[in-house]
C-alpha cells in the first residue's frame, strides 16, 4: 500500500484498527428500549446535572456536550428529547460484551476506554474484515460501531473519526485529509494547538512537513511521536496487558447538601468500600489514602495519610478515612466528597510487617462474592449507614437490564 503525504510517499501496510462504539451510552439505552430509536436522546451526569452523551438527533439540535440540563429544559420539551440519568453499571456491562465479541476474532486487542479498543491486524488482512467486525458486534450486542484502520494507531484514530461520517461506518485511511485541523489529532491538546497556531501550523499536513529538529526544539518529545505516527512510522504498539492502575478514586456529588459529620462519615465510608472492592478485583493493595470534601461554597479541602502496610481491608481503610475526615470537618454544608487510594502494589509483591496484627483480609473476597451473586449492598458495613439520602439524584435512570435479576427485560406476548 502506498501512503501519500504531498511529495512524500511510503510503502507500508495497514496494521491497526480502532473500534469506537457510536454514541455509546445512548446506544446502550436503545438496545433495551426501541422507542428511543430515531429520537433525540441525551444522558445526564450524576445528579442529573449536565449532558454527557447525545444521540445524533440531539447533536442536530445543537445541544452541546456538558450543557447544564436546566438551561435546556425548554429545548428538551420542544423537541421531545428523551432525557435519561446515567446508568453506569449497564454501560460497563455492555462494554465488556463488546470487548468479548472483539476478542472472538483472535487479534491482539487493547481496551482503550469504555467504548474504544485497538486491534492489531495482519498486514494482508482484506478490507472485508471491517464489515465482518461491525456486523458481528451489532448482532451479538446491539451496539453500532465505527472502525478506522491505518498503519499506525494515530492514523487509525483519524480513520475512526472519518468512519463516523460514512454510512458503512468503516474507513481504511490511505492519506491524511488536506484540511484536518491539528486540534482534532489524537494526542494534541489545546495548549499545543495554540502554540502550533502561533507558528502558523493549523493542519496535520502542515505539521508533518516540519523537520524533526524543529519539533524537538520547540515542543515536548510526545509531539514528535505523534508526527512520526502521522507520517506512517509506528511508535505505539497494542498493549494487550493493561497498564497497572496507579490510583483509584471514588467520589460523588450529593443529591442534597450534607450538614452533619455523621452523614459525611457514612458517605465517605461508602466511597471507601467501593474503592476497596476495585482494589481487590485487580489484586492490588493501597499504601496511601486521601480524602477530599467540597463545601457549598465549592472550596475543596483535603487530607491524606500513609498506611502502615499496604492493604485492601475495608474496615482499616474506613477507620483511616474517618480519622482524616474528623480533622477536616467544619460545621457547614457539603456538596461532594471523595476518596483516593494510591501507591498501589500487587498483593503478591507487598512488603509485610512482622509486627502487624493477624490479617483478616480473607473475609473481604467472601463479602465481594456474596455481593456479586446477591446484588450490591446485600452485605455492607454499618459505617456506611442505612439511610442513603445523600446519594446522587438519578430520577430518570433506566432499569439495570443486565446486572440485576429483578430488572431483567420483560416482554409481554
Amino acid at each position: 500500500m502506498t501512503f501519500k503525504f504531498g511529495a512524500l510517499s511510503l510503502m507500508s501496510s495497514i496494521k491497526y484498527g480502532l473500534v469506537d462504539c457510536n454514541n455509546f451510552f445512548v446506544s446502550c439505552e436503545r438496545v433495551f428500549n426501541p422507542k428511543l430509536w430515531n429520537r433525540p436522546v441525551v444522558v445526564l451526569s450524576n445528579n442529573d446535572g449536565c449532558v454527557i452523551a447525545r444521540s445524533k438527533e440531539a447533536k442536530a439540535l445543537s445541544i452541546p456536550m456538558g450543557a447544564p440540563a436546566f438551561q435546556y429544559k425548554q429545548t428538551f420539551l420542544r423537541h421531545d428529547v428523551a432525557v435519561l440519568s446515567s446508568n453506569f453499571s449497564l454501560y460497563g456491562d455492555m462494554s465488556e460484551r463488546v470487548m468479548a465479541t472483539l476478542e472472538e476474532f483472535g487479534f491482539p486487542l487493547e481496551t482503550y476506554s469504555i467504548d474504544e479498543a485497538f486491534l492489531e491486524l495482519p498486514s494482508d488482512i482484506p478490507e472485508t474484515i471491517g464489515t465482518e467486525i461491525r456486523n458481528r458486534v451489532l448482532t451479538w450486542t446491539g451496539i453500532p460501531i465505527s472502525l478506522g484502520v491505518g498503519i499506525t494507531k494515530t492514523l487509525a484514530k483519524v480513520g475512526s473519526d472519518l468512519a463516523k461520517k460514512r454510512d458503512d461506518g468503516i474507513f481504511f485511511i490511505r492519506e491524511l485529509p488536506k484540511n484536518l485541523p491539528v486540534q482534532e489529532i489524537w494526542g494534541i491538546g489545546s495548549r499545543t494547538t495554540t502554540e502550533l497556531n502561533h507558528f502558523g501550523i493549523r493542519t496535520a499536513l502542515e505539521l508533518i512537513a516540519q523537520s524533526d529538529t524543529w519539533i524537538e526544539k520547540y515542543f515536548p518529545s510526545a509531539l514528535l511521536r505523534v508526527v512520526l505516527e502521522l507520517r506512517g512510522t509506528p511508535c505505539l504498539s497494542v498493549e494487550e496487558i493493561p497498564t497497572p492502575r496507579k490510583s483509584i478514586v471514588s467520589s460523588r456529588s450529593f443529591g442534597d447538601l450534607i450538614k452533619t459529620l455523621a452523614e459525611l462519615k457514612a458517605a465517605v465510608a461508602s466511597f471507601v468500600a467501593i474503592a476497596a472492592e476495585k482494589l481487590r478485583q485487580d489484586s492490588l493493595r493501597a499504601s496511601h489514602l486521601g480524602i477530599f470534601v467540597i463545601g457549598k461554597d465549592r472550596i475543596a479541602h483535603s487530607a491524606s495519610s500513609p498506611l502502615s502496610i499496604p492493604t485492601s481491608y475495608t474496615p482499616h481503610l474506613i477507620k483511616t478515612a474517618h480519622g482524616l475526615l474528623e480533622e477536616l470537618y467544619q460545621e457547614g454544608s457539603y456538596r461532594k466528597a471523595g476518596v483516593m487510594l494510591s501507591h498501589l502494589v500487587a498483593e503478591k509483591e507487598q512488603q509485610l510487617d512482622f509486627f502487624a496484627a493477624e490479617s483478616t483480609e480473607n473475609l473481604m473476597p467472601l463479602m465481594d462474592q456474596i455481593n456479586r451473586r446477591k446484588g450490591k449492598r446485600t452485605l455492607f458495613f454499618a459505617a456506611e449507614g442505612i439511610n442513603t439520602d445523600w446519594q446522587s439524584t438519578s430520577k430518570r435512570c433506566s432499569a439495570h437490564f443486565t446486572t440485576k435479576w429483578n430488572e431483567l427485560l420483560k416482554i409481554t406476548i
